[in-house]
């Protein structure tokens, strides 16, 4: 008897668990499954894990998809003061683009997300997965899209239709608490209910159903998708491929040493790197905490959102493969999952940007916290005087605590750096760049000081902030000394003949300029080097605070050469085909300066013998000088770190 003959009219959570007794049976037998509803997130790729390979490597199940994209209150408040009609739709057409644009950059994942995220376009560029999206307007200040219903259509003629609470959703599957009504085409009682729900669907995908605005996606991000797209997927998840696993990479020997060190302390700070592997040391360990029995839930946290997304999908990916199933929150930017993961973090992990950590710690049983391990991804930013007073005593039931960073400590701030030890506890392991290099973990690469100095104008700026500070200490409220630094910092960061200089020599070298990231203070000075730019290249873009993430994406698949960008980009990001890095902003300390290179010293698997190319700025000593300035200092320790080169037999 097939499972279809065993379908029931009604699923309720508690009673059943939606996916595994309704939607996968049903994904694994149906020829064609016609759905509406009113979110669908990249969430439920993960409920379909079973079924995902088979839409792949058979000819059978179709997908026709209606769903309401996920709108910001930006997106709501635009839309509702457009006036006419064309524009309403011409807002629509980029809401649905961004929707593509995340599954695109999800197809740049190292992880089974990513895997997931290729069947996912092969799928539609192969016209298996129909995609539409509908905007309600049948009222003047409409909500989204909520209808919903899902009809499966199996051989001979048979369907099934059902309707209720659950989304598209990992958690409309699984872990809401959802029903759902189903009707089956060979009921007498149900055939007609069936018929009606079919009619529905079909009015809806038609754009012929009243106050309902649906789109098709189209244009040149759902191009993207289908370039992006695997040529030979069936030969990729074929399971008659059944290839020996490799032999672990001894490069990588210092992840597991790593693990060890944190497993024996419990709590401590891992300073590797940047390229060297900080996230999967983190899942080994998250790991190995699971297999043991030590926790049952996780905290993941770190600033900025391109990071958190990383995580994210690595996180996904990640999830996919415990057995019992865990769930990943996500509670950043457009992501409020927090209230679900406080409710029941039970076999359950939360990534959270750092500023929103104090909502979930301030719910949490010091019992649950015990049972729960926390990591802290670019563990310094940890230490900033907010956090500092947020999370006094936040971390003190936790037996599990773990901080990564390539460099953990925070320059001149005592106060911070003796509050992340507190916190997490010491370093327990180091991974530093020059070890990485050694090891053909990180590729080699050359140094370019260009050497520049101050102008009339940069002096007058110079001038400007200690008159500044000699005012303020006649008003009786002196400059503190990182106020004074900082200021000063910003005019050598933005001297005024650095763009002439790089001019100058790009002319004989616009190579510089191909898979090239350029560092720049501000957006006005960013400007002009964009200038600069203009002469040899259209293929650019800045990637600053209020820019799109789109401009990351096309620099990450190719198309385009140059991205420009302030501090944005200086954490997380893995774009292997980087080339070069012009550093027109660097600060005394190391620790931006680390993140900035490491972004170009990841080895590229297409291009085996990469060199990396680090172009800096280096003013001369001045007359008088009897200690190196700042940037004689970072050259100094680049020029020497240049000089470092893989050791042929460490890999063995």
């Amino acid at each position: 008897m097939s499972t279809i003959d065993q379908l029931k009219g009604h699923y309720r959570s508690g009673r059943d668990d939606l996916s595994s007794a309704f939607f996968q049976p049903c994904m694994r037998e149906a020829s064609r499954y016609r759905r509406a509803v009113g979110y669908f997130s990249t969430s439920a790729l993960l409920s379909w894990t079973d079924a995902l390979p088979r839409l792949a490597l058979e000819d059978c199940l179709k997908i026709q998809l209606i769903a309401s994209p996920e709108l910001s209150e930006q997106d709501r408040d635009t839309l509702r003061g457009l006036g006419s009609a064309t524009q309403r739709d011409a807002y629509r057409a980029m809401v649905v683009e961004k929707v593509l644009e995340a599954i695109v950059a999800l197809i740049e994942t190292p992880s089974d997300i990513g895997l997931r995220a290729q069947i996912l376009a092969w799928l539609v560029a192969n016209e298996r997965l129909e995609l539409r999206f509908a905007f309600a307007e049948h009222v003047d200040d409409p909500g989204i899209f909520h209808e919903k219903i899902g009809i499966f259509d199996f051989p001979e003629n048979r369907t099934v239709a059902f309707t209720g609470s659950a989304n598209e959703t990992l958690g409309g599957h699984r872990r809401n608490y959802e029903s759902i009504d189903v009707y089956r085409s060979w009921l007498a009682g149900e055939t007609e209910r069936v018929a009606v729900k079919c009619e529905q669907f079909e009015e809806a995908w038609d754009g012929l159903a009243e106050g309902l605005s649906v789109l098709a996606p189209k244009g040149e991000v759902l191009d993207r998708l289908r370039a992006r797209a695997p040529r030979r997927l069936r030969d990729q998840l074929s399971p008659t491929d059944k290839a020996a696993p490799s032999a672990p990479d001894p490069r990588w020997r210092h992840q597991d040493d790593a693990v060890a060190a944190f497993m024996a302390a419990h709590a401590g700070i891992l300073e590797m790197a940047t390229g060297t592997g900080k996230t999967r040391t983190a899942i080994k360990i998250l790991d190995r905490l699971i297999a043991e029995g030590q926790i049952d839930s996780a905290i993941v946290t770190m600033d900025g959102t391109d990071l958190l997304d990383q995580w994210a999908a690595e996180l996904d990916g990640w999830a996919l493969r415990q057995k019992p199933s865990w769930l990943v929150y996500k509670h950043f930017e457009r992501h409020h999952e927090l209230g679900e993961f406080a409710l029941d973090p039970d076999h359950a992990l939360l990534v959270v940007s750092r500023e929103q950590l104090h909502k979930i710690l301030s719910r949490l049983p010091d019992k649950a916290k015990a049972k729960m391990l926390i990591v802290h991804d670019e563990v310094h930013g940890l230490g900033t005087p907010s956090l500092v007073r947020n999370l006094a005593t936040a971390h003190d039931a936790f037996i599990w605590k773990l901080g990564l960073s390539a460099t953990p400590d925070r320059a001149y701030d005592a106060v911070g750096n003796a509050f992340i030890q507190s916190a997490l506890g010491p370093t327990l392991f180091e991974f530093p760049l020059e070890a990485a290099i050694r090891r053909g973990v990180l590729s080699e690469f050359d140094y370019l000081p260009l050497p520049y100095d101050l102008t009339d104008g940069d002096r007058d700026r110079l001038s400007a902030v200690y008159a500044k500070k000699a005012a303020r200490a006649h008003e009786g409220n002196p400059m503190r000394d990182e106020e004074l630094w900082t200021e000063i910092a910003k005019i050598y960061k933005t001297a005024e003949m650095k763009p002439s200089v790089f001019a100058d020599h790009l002319r004989d070298h616009p190579e510089w300029l191909n898979r090239a990231i350029l560092f720049v203070e501000t957006k006005e000075y960013g400007a002009q080097i964009l200038t600069i730019i203009d002469r040899y290249t259209h293929r650019y873009r800045t990637y600053y605070a209020d820019d799109d993430r789109a401009h990351l994406v096309s620099f990450a698949d190719g198309e385009i050469d140059s991205l420009i960008t302030c501090h944005r980009i200086s954490q997380g990001i893995d774009i292997r085909s980087l080339s070069t890095v012009v550093l027109f902003a660097s600060a005394r300390a190391k620790l931006e300066t680390i993140q900035r290179i490491g972004r170009v010293l990841r080895t590229d698997p297409d291009d085996p013998g990469k060199r990396a190319l680090v172009i800096d700025f280096v003013r001369p000593a001045a007359p008088g000088d009897t200690f190196l300035n700042a940037d004689q200092e970072r050259s100094t320790w680049l020029t020497d770190l240049a000089m470092t080169r893989r050791e042929p037999n460490d890999g063995a």
